[in-house]
């Protein structure tokens, strides 16, 4: 079946052959029964109460993302300061026009200590969120999903484009998203206490772009 697909403001993601019907797609849903959903092979999120489906990632939008996630799991191994969680549902709160907001975000990172999960649904804002651009949610990642994780609190969101290999590493600073530049090839972050990105190896992977 060839059809459209739309973020939930009805804007066009992409255009693409769907081989499975998203029979969940612009229901309108509690957290709770968002997550009681069974699973029918489509990917989802929950804006504000409304169920949309959202384009499923390549494998080189993968690699990337596996680059970083083998980064920090490589430097949680001698430091212990956290949780590192890739492609999970996150139950953020309540979206801005009052109904339930559930993002799946490609990585998220706990610090130690904290309480983020009820049973397995993670119920709290990361304090680090990745997302891989690209050409279907460039927009979103860089403009709605920034404007929510800063309102919840994410201490850091980097944005990682591939097809523009470009990183933005925003981080919370009195509430609101400050830009922080690089050094080099090395980011160095505040919410990973003690861990560097090496840009580097994360660029070597766009290479197949």
């Amino acid at each position: 079946m060839h059809r459209l697909l739309h973020d939930c403001d009805g804007d066009v993601l992409v255009r693409e052959w769907v081989e499975r019907e998203a029979r969940y797609h612009g229901m309108r849903l509690s957290a709770r029964e968002y997550f009681e959903l069974e699973e029918d092979g489509c990917r989802y999120e929950l804006i504000d109460g409304v169920v949309c489906m959202t384009p499923s990632p390549n494998w080189r939008h993968q690699e990337v993302a596996q680059e970083i996630s083998w980064q920090l799991y490589g430097y949680l191994k001698g430091h212990p300061v956290g949780r590192v969680i890739p492609d999970v549902d996150v139950h953020l709160g309540t979206g801005p026009r009052g109904g339930d907001l559930i993002y799946r975000p490609d990585i998220v990172f706990f610090k130690a200590g904290r309480r983020f999960h009820e049973a397995d649904r993670i119920i709290a804002p990361p304090d680090l969120v990745v997302e891989v651009a690209s050409l279907s949610t460039r927009r979103y990642d860089r403009e709605t999903k920034k404007a929510d994780y800063e309102r919840f609190g994410v201490l850091e969101y980097w944005i990682v484009d591939p097809l523009r290999k470009s990183f933005e590493f925003d981080r919370l600073v009195d509430g609101r998203y400050v830009s922080i530049a690089s050094e080099g090839n090395v980011f160095r972050s505040e919410a990973v206490h003690g861990f560097a990105l090496d840009l580097a190896a994360v660029r070597r992977t766009f290479e197949q772009y």
